[in-house]
């Protein structure tokens, strides 16, 4: 009988994994560096935006990633990126006001309110605008 497991393999083929080794002088220079921007992205919760409740967000729209929820149910998370962080965030509002513009896009994101919602949760509201702006090169059209 086959194994339908498929078994992890190492690339490049047979397990053969080859490293590059900095020189001292190459330590010594990443010993010195300046940290830049943050390459981890952050989950934006309601609770997240409550606490920037009326400040104007400009970012990048990077597009949808699709999730599951712990009872099997599908969602989306947009993923953004505001100039120094990267984030996603699930709010339902969010991601429909998103729905229709192309990857890349500029946006400005202000949550206008929290409020109770009938699950017992909160759900933020949020004003969403279009930027004349565009990362993919679409905004000199």
């Amino acid at each position: 009988m086959e194994n339908s497991e498929k078994k992890q393999e190492l690339y490049p083929k047979n397990g053969e994994v080859t490293f590059l080794m900095p020189n001292t002088n190459a330590i010594g220079v990443l010993k010195k560096a300046q940290k830049g921007r943050s390459l981890t992205a952050k989950y934006m919760t309601v609770e997240d935006w409550q606490s920037e409740k009326g400040k104007e967000k400009l970012c990048y729209f990077l597009g949808f990633k699709e999730s599951v929820d712990a009872s099997g149910e599908v969602y989306y998370l947009a993923k953004l990126h505001d100039g120094d962080t990267p984030f996603v965030a699930a709010q339902t509002i969010l991601v429909q006001s998103l729905a229709n513009i192309p990857v890349g896009q500029g946006v400005s994101i202000t949550c206008t309110d929290v409020v109770k919602n009938s699950k017992s949760g909160k759900t933020a509201l949020f004003d969403v605008v279009e930027l004349d702006v565009n990362l993919m090169g679409r905004d000199d059209e």
